[in-house]
């Protein structure tokens, strides 16, 4: 039955088509027409080729074989701006694509770097903040945390010897969840490495008349080789002019860990020295009969503690643990001064001195290592300035066996100052100096064990304790 209709179809059509008039004008031409407009359909087909615009913001960026490839390109953007921090990057854009065809020669590619340019992205960060000012931003709330834990154990580890009892921060600190440039977050590590260096705060400083070095350092709370670090190319011989400007950078914690407990240590007790008058030994000379020997004890205190610098510590308990021995010196029956006191007097200092240099003591005044140290020795870095702790006469200005390069002042009414080991002196004997005048740079010359300040305070020929005069 279907062969039968078939048959039926295909003779109508034979009948319709011997029907046609084949040679009429008009047959001809509409028969031709539908020729051309086939083989131009043809043609544009081989001549052109689909495409897709991407479109940004209302902004035509560029163009792609097709939506699929658009979205392609976009995530492989947002998954490389995050991979550096593990996370993947988002963006809010608006973003539409177009269908069209396009002639072949008019078809350039999209590439990801321009599409780069033109795509605003952003992560999920947390922003760390410190008494309500952002500090970092990091991609995880968990880092923030192992981040703050990590800088509090930098001050307070527990261990046998040290029971804390809290641990907190000084500054009121909490966190925000932020839409963040990529290249404006940093990683745990990086963050904690910031923690431990500080806020570096840069500042201009003006050279006032008769600065130094020195007294701009001393001014600004910071070590002359602070200073110089922070104006590249100088050095503690640079000439200062005043108008000139120079930097000054200061650096405070970001943080300030609170930490209390208590703390267990041993200390060395200094043994005691003993002096003997010997009539057999020649004036000057001395005979050790007994060596000292050192003594230990356990002490036990409670302490508060703000980063690295113990604020208050209390004793709790002290244990000696093995007695000092005191050392027995046998000495001549008359002592050799000093030095020849130039002036005379009460050694009465009202004005009272400065320090000549900041820095911490590396020893003290009294005895040490079995013998008696005369002096103060100041902590100092080669080349740091040192100055005169009062007004005076330069006595001596040169090297002087042991001492080094060193320089002796007179003060007037007894007292006397001397500065040793330098590495350069800037004064000359005879030569008045003033309070605070620069006399010469911190070295080791003579009989020295590193870089620092030597300071004698002589009294009527008498080496005393600098402290007394200090301040």
């Amino acid at each position: 039955m279907k062969r039968l209709k078939f048959n039926l179809y295909g003779h109508h059509i034979n009948q319709w088509l011997q029907k046609i008039p084949w040679k009429s004008p008009k047959v001809i031409g509409s028969s031709l027409v539908i020729l051309l407009m086939m083989g131009a359909g043809g043609y544009y087909y081989q001549t052109t080729t689909s495409a897709t615009y991407v479109i940004i913001n209302g902004e035509n960026v560029g163009i792609v074989s097709d939506v699929s490839s658009a979205k392609n390109l976009i995530d492989n953007i947002l998954a490389d701006k995050g991979s550096a921090l593990g996370v993947k990057a988002k963006t809010s854009d608006k973003i539409e694509y177009s269908s069209v065809r396009l002639s072949n020669k008019d078809y350039k590619q999209l590439t990801e770097e321009n599409l780069t340019e033109k795509l605003a992205v952003y992560v999920e960060g947390f922003e760390l903040r410190v008494a309500n000012n952002p500090i970092f931003v990091l991609p995880r709330q968990e880092e923030i945390d192992k981040l703050l834990k990590s800088y509090q154990e930098m001050f307070a580890q527990p261990d046998e010897t040290n029971q804390i009892t809290s641990v907190s921060f000084q500054e009121e600190v909490g966190t925000n969840t932020v839409e963040i440039s990529p290249e404006k977050v940093i990683t745990y590590e990086r963050a904690l490495e910031k923690l431990k260096l500080g806020n570096v705060q840069k500042e201009n400083y003006i050279i006032q008349p008769n600065d130094s070095w020195w007294l701009i350092a001393r001014k600004n709370d910071l070590k002359t080789s602070e200073v110089l670090a922070a104006n590249p190319g100088t050095t503690v011989d640079t000439v200062l002019k005043p108008g000139q400007t120079i930097n000054i950078e200061k650096v405070s914690p970001y943080l300030t860990v609170e930490s209390k407990g208590t703390r267990t240590d041993k200390e060395i007790i200094p043994f005691d020295e003993v002096t003997k008058i010997d009539t057999t030994l020649a004036s000057g000379q001395t005979k050790i009969i007994q060596e000292g020997r050192d003594g230990e004890k356990e002490i036990k205190y409670s302490y508060e503690q703000k980063n690295d610098k113990v604020i208050t510590k209390t004793i709790l308990d002290e244990k000696v643990i093995k007695d000092s021995t005191p050392q027995i010196i046998a000495k001549g029956p008359k002592r050799e001064p000093v030095v020849v006191a130039y002036s005379r007097g009460s050694g009465q200092f009202s004005a009272g001195m400065i320090w000549p240099i900041r820095g911490k003591i590396n020893s003290y005044y009294g005895y040490r290592n079995g013998g008696f140290h005369n002096a103060l020795d100041i902590n100092g870095s080669l080349g740091d300035p040192y100055v005169a702790t009062a007004k005076g006469k330069v006595i001596s200005a040169g090297w002087n066996g042991n001492y080094g390069n060193s320089i002796l002042i007179d003060h007037g009414n007894g007292i006397m100052t001397r500065y040793a080991h330098s590495s350069k002196l800037l004064v000359a004997a005879g030569q008045t100096v003033s309070q605070g005048q620069t006399i010469g740079l911190v070295g080791s010359t003579g009989r020295s064990s590193g870089p620092h300040l030597h300071l004698e305070v002589i009294v009527n020929g008498d080496t005393t304790n600098p402290l007394n005069y200090l301040r």
